[in-house]
């Protein structure tokens, strides 16, 4: 875990700078808001920040420059913010910023910008600055939290594990997916999130074999299993959560299903520390289901980062759907991850558990303290 070092974006820039001057470039143009978001502390709809060796340039628009200029003035001179105002677009913007400060080589977040605004920032500039590729140069940046991301992080975990108890006495037979999704989120708005920080799904009966289902009209049924996954936004950090509830007592199936999923998440949840691939952790999941003869049950990866945004690097998955490489990554102290194995059977239906885990010095730290039991509503 990094120190805090204060908000620590001092530390986060001198580190990006590091990584661009490994690639050889003069200066980083930051598209993605959450990027964005980590290195200025700027929350907006519409920005874009400029790192060179001098400083760093925010750059926005008449809605937000107040906001974006008190952010500046409360950085101070240590972190080198700067602030301007868009008078064209905000592609023509940049480019003007781009040549004022005699660049030759910008990197761009590549897997942010469409194809369209690659080449018209690149035929702008055309004879004046060479574009580079800099994929994942911040998220990367973003794996591991300092002291005061993890301490948020925390108490949203245990407030979205207080939501827990709200949302199975709000699951019971007769309701409808979307109502009980729809109170779930007000439960979230009650407990202290700003947001949630996803579509909430609530899938029943066969309908909880489809492990991303949208809340429909069906109503809940004797019989039911019924998937439980919500998370909220803290302090513009992301929290995530799944719970398997049965309603009316569960049948056979049901019961071997959440037994064999309970294991499988306890088995990979032991398996998280420091200097262990995020694909063993994977493995460990999926060995439990493999003992279960469940394996073909579970259609994806075991988990992935948590932060700003509710699904960010790491990826916790089987190395060979790990497309770039990498992506495999050894898991380090302050990292936040879910831990999620699910099996999903057709007709029979669908189990899955969650929790948010802060990877340690020592090995990990649950931050979603909550029953993992199957409960009956």
């Amino acid at each position: 875990m990094r120190s805090a070092g204060g908000d620590g974006r001092p530390g986060r820039l001198a580190r990006v700078r590091a990584r661009m001057a490994a690639l050889g470039i003069d200066a980083l143009l930051v598209t993605h808001l959450p990027n964005v978001r980590y290195l200025t502390g700027m929350r907006a709809s519409a920005a874009a920040a400029l790192i060179d060796g001098a400083g760093i340039l925010l750059i926005t628009d008449a809605r937000y420059i107040t906001a974006a200029r008190t952010l500046a003035e409360e950085a101070g001179a240590g972190l080198g913010l700067a602030v301007i105002e868009i008078q064209k677009s905000y592609d023509q913007s940049i480019c003007d910023v781009v040549r004022r400060r005699g660049l030759a080589h910008v990197g761009v977040e590549a897997e942010h910008v469409s194809l369209a605004r690659w080449q018209w920032l690149r035929d702008s500039l055309r004879d004046e600055v060479t574009l580079v590729s800099t994929a994942g140069l911040v998220e990367t940046e973003r794996m591991v939290k300092d002291a005061a991301e993890c301490e948020r992080l925390r108490r949203a975990g245990r407030l979205l594990a207080g939501v827990v108890p709200v949302a199975l006495q709000l699951t019971g037979a007769g309701r409808t997916e979307r109502e009980v999704a729809a109170d779930i989120e007000r439960a979230l708005a009650t407990a202290g999130f700003e947001d949630r920080a996803f579509e909430t799904i609530v899938a029943s009966g066969p309908r909880s074999a489809l492990p991303h289902a949208r809340p429909g009209s069906r109503r809940l049924t004797a019989g039911d299993l019924v998937v439980l996954d919500f998370g909220g936004v803290y302090g513009g950090y992301c929290v995530d959560l799944t719970r398997t509830a049965s309603v009316g007592e569960p049948g056979e199936m049901s019961l071997r299903m959440h037994a064999a999923v309970l294991a499988s998440q306890t088995a990979a949840i032991a398996a998280v520390r420091p200097g262990v691939q995020a694909s063993a952790v994977d493995a460990a999941a999926r060995g439990v289901l493999r003992e279960h003869g469940l394996a073909e049950a579970f259609q994806h990866g075991t988990g992935h980062g948590l932060g700003l945004e509710v699904h960010e690097a790491p990826r916790i998955a089987q190395a060979a759907r790990l497309q770039r490489p990498g992506a495999d990554v050894v898991l380090e102290a302050g990292m936040v991850i879910t831990v999620e194995p699910g099996v999903y059977v057709p007709n029979a239906g669908g189990v899955r558990i969650e929790d948010d885990v802060l990877v340690t010095a020592g090995g990990c730290e649950m931050l979603t303290e909550a029953p993992r039991a199957l409960a009956v509503c």
